[in-house]
């Protein structure tokens, strides 16, 4: 039992200062020793020759022509996995090379050997360069994709320990290596990494990172999925990755109202305007609206980034209420006068953006985008709209982003249509929005 449970149980290589790939090996001392007595630079070499499939025989054949073609096409295959993760400068080329030197030795006789030269040439500058003077980052990267691409290739169980990796490399070349682990390395083994850097936490796979917070002498470090710290410093990676990432998509303002998704986004947008053209009271210019795509996405997005920002955050009013919000507001990040929810407007327990709509209202729209005919009669229990219309359509859900379209594109067809108490209900949604505004 003992022995079968041995075979099953991983290693663990932990990492905390990385090989460089040595400029000048000796081939046949590398290739001839063991493995296990090799240190961190010279299997580093090793397995930059693995990952090229290179022959043995071939790269200590005395002929210089089987040796150079040998020699070329571990370089070009070299050359072109690196530049698969190294997106940067895809000029370059690694040229590899054995010379014969001869060496001394104490017994006055003179030994042959065979060196290894590891050079990069550089396409856009016409030069080349020994790899040790490459830039520390680049050496890194390129010692990285040698040592660990032996893992997959070797059946071991592993999990990987990387202690602050890619230190030495700028954004664009942390979100290859990123690349790199997703598609090379995870699928072998198991990475585990820490880190400072935001470009090194991915804003769409939040759910794999865990904060470590220093709680003090009696209670020591902490590691926790829970965004909900107030520690600055360790939010700072988070709150820089997804900064960087809804940078990308829209510029965030002082005053930023968080909503669900882009239905309620099209609604609140539209109604507001035509509301303002009819001399009544639309959401205040300040605001900018940020659909975070769900409601499950909101805390989260608070967490990171309420402590920087005001925000208000709407959502949807649910019988089970919204716990993590509560939170959110009992720690700080937010007031809890701050989260509107769309039930308090409606006196429900349950309600959705929707439901400020009448039915007929909302019907309307639903028919328009899905070409249907349902009428307000049909629609059976006190439970919210769109569930009402699920259950009537014998569905689970369905997207509420059509309708919303619709009616932004047909907006000229729709609004005079909307009734008083439809226009009302937004109305009084915008004027509990307006009040939240931090006054200046």
């Amino acid at each position: 039992m003992r022995a079968i449970l041995k075979t099953r149980i991983p290693k663990f290589f932990y990492y905390a200062e990385y090989s460089r790939l040595p400029g000048i090996v000796k081939i046949r001392e590398l290739l001839e020793a063991d493995e296990d007595t090799l240190d961190v630079d010279m299997a580093t070499a090793r397995s930059l020759l693995s990952m090229a499939g290179a022959d043995d025989d071939y790269l200590l054949d005395p002929e210089y022509e089987t040796r150079k073609r040998e020699l070329e096409n571990v370089a070009n295959a070299i050359t072109q996995d690196v530049l698969t993760y190294w997106t940067t400068n895809t000029d370059l080329r690694v040229l590899i090379d054995i010379t014969q030197k001869t060496e001394a030795r104490q017994n006055g006789n003179h030994a042959v050997l065979d060196e290894m030269h590891v050079r990069m040439y550089d396409n856009r500058h016409m030069l080349s360069l020994p790899f040790d003077e490459r830039s520390s980052g680049f050496q890194w990267f390129f010692s990285f994709l040698s040592a660990f691409s032996r893992y997959e290739y070797d059946d071991t169980p592993v999990i990987i320990l990387l202690d602050e990796p890619g230190l030495g490399l700028h954004a664009r070349a942390q979100k290859d290596f990123l690349r790199f682990i997703d598609e090379r390395l995870a699928k072998r083994c198991q990475v585990i990494y820490s880190t400072h850097s935001p470009f090194m936490v991915q804003p769409g796979l939040l759910e794999r990172a865990r904060v470590v917070e220093d709680k003090g002498r009696e209670t020591g470090s902490v590691i926790s999925s829970d965004v909900l710290t107030t520690d600055p410093d360790t939010l700072f990676p988070l709150q820089g990755a997804l900064g960087y990432d809804i940078a990308q998509h829209l510029l965030i303002a002082q005053d930023n109202l968080v909503v669900e998704g882009p239905s309620d986004l099209a609604y609140m947008s539209t109604i507001s305007a035509h509301l303002k053209e009819n001399g009544r009271t639309g959401l205040d210019d300040r605001w900018a609206i940020i659909p975070v795509g769900g409601a499950d996405t909101i805390p989260t997005f608070v967490a990171l980034l309420g402590i920087h920002l005001d925000v208000t955050v709407l959502v949807d009013a649910r019988k089970e209420g919204h716990q993590r919000l509560a939170t959110l507001a009992q720690n700080g990040f937010l007031s809890a006068t701050r989260i509107v929810t769309v039930g308090e407007l409606l006196n429900r327990k349950a309600a959705d953006i929707e439901d400020l709509f009448t039915a007929a209202d909302y019907l309307l729209l639903y028919n328009a985008a899905f070409g249907k005919s349902i009428a307000e009669g049909d629609l059976k229990g006190t439970d919210p709209l769109v569930r009402k219309i699920a259950r009537l359509e014998e569905v689970d859900r369905f997207d509420h982003n059509r309708p919303a379209d619709r009616f932004v594109r047909d907006k000229a067809t729709f609004l005079p249509q909307l009734s008083s108490t439809t226009l009302d209900n937004f109305e009084k949604l915008f004027v509990r929005i307006n009040d939240t505004l931090t006054k200046r």
